[in-house]
Formats: structure tokens, C-alpha cells, sequence
């Protein structure tokens, strides 16, 4: 699974408007998608993150409050135990000649962020420039 940021002002969106106007009828999963403009899954997994932390469809918007969307955020957030993805894990290798590179030393000046990749590619280690 890549890496997808989540965002709250998303999420708040799609609780919000998962809890509807009362005295009308509650809207599906495919009108919040559509509405909030995400996938019908992702709405579904921020739906039912926030019903295991409590909220209920007879609740007001009130109870959108930031303990319930850093829940939600929490539960539906991919797994980074490091905080780090697979690049990170592949630089580890190269840490003393990639800060090499990056101080120089006294008979050569400090190497680019665009050679020090080509350089790291040209031994094997091909990592995103970002």
C-alpha cells in the first residue's frame, strides 16, 4: 500500500456529512464519496474508525470534535512504525559516505543533492529524489 496523507479537514467532512441534517433521511456511502469527492472505501473506513470510537448517527455535528478525528486519523492511517518508508531504510546503508559527500572536505567542495543520487544509482541504491 503507498503512502497517502490524511487529511482532517477530509475526514471531518465525511463524518459530517455521514451525520446528515436531522429530520431528513441520512445520505449513503456513495453520495458522501461523491460529495465529499473520495472513493466510497476510503469514506466507509473513516465511517466505521469513527463508529469504534463512539460516534453514532444520531449525534450532532458538536461531537466532530479533535479527540475524535485524531482517533479516526489514528485507525486509518497506513503503519510507519519508524515514521520512515523503504528509502529511508535503503540511505541507512550509505549514512557515512552520503554525509561525507554532503560536508566535502578540504580539497573537494560539498557534492549536490542531484549527484549525490547519481552517485548512490551508480552503486545500487535508487531511491526517489524527493
Amino acid at each position: 500500500m503507498a503512502f497517502r496523507e490524511v487529511n482532517v479537514n477530509e475526514v471531518k467532512e465525511v463524518l459530517r456529512v455521514w451525520l446528515g441534517v436531522p429530520g431528513s433521511r441520512p445520505p449513503g456511502l456513495r453520495t458522501i464519496a461523491a460529495h465529499c469527492g473520495v472513493d466510497r472505501k476510503t469514506a466507509r473506513r473513516y465511517i466505521e474508525a469513527a463508529q469504534a470510537a463512539g460516534l453514532q448517527r444520531g449525534d450532532g455535528a458538536w461531537a466532530l470534535d479533535d479527540g475524535l478525528i485524531g482517533t479516526v486519523i489514528e485507525a486509518v492511517r497506513p503503519a510507519r512504525p519508524s515514521g520512515h518508508g523503504a528509502a529511508w531504510d535503503q540511505l541507512l546503508g550509505f549514512e557515512d559516505q552520503i554525509t561525507a559527500w554532503v560536508a566535502g572536505d578540504g580539497n573537494h567542495p560539498p557534492l549536490t543533492i542531484t549527484k549525490i543520487e547519481t552517485l548512490l544509482a551508480r552503486q545500487g541504491c535508487a531511491v526517489p529524489y524527493r
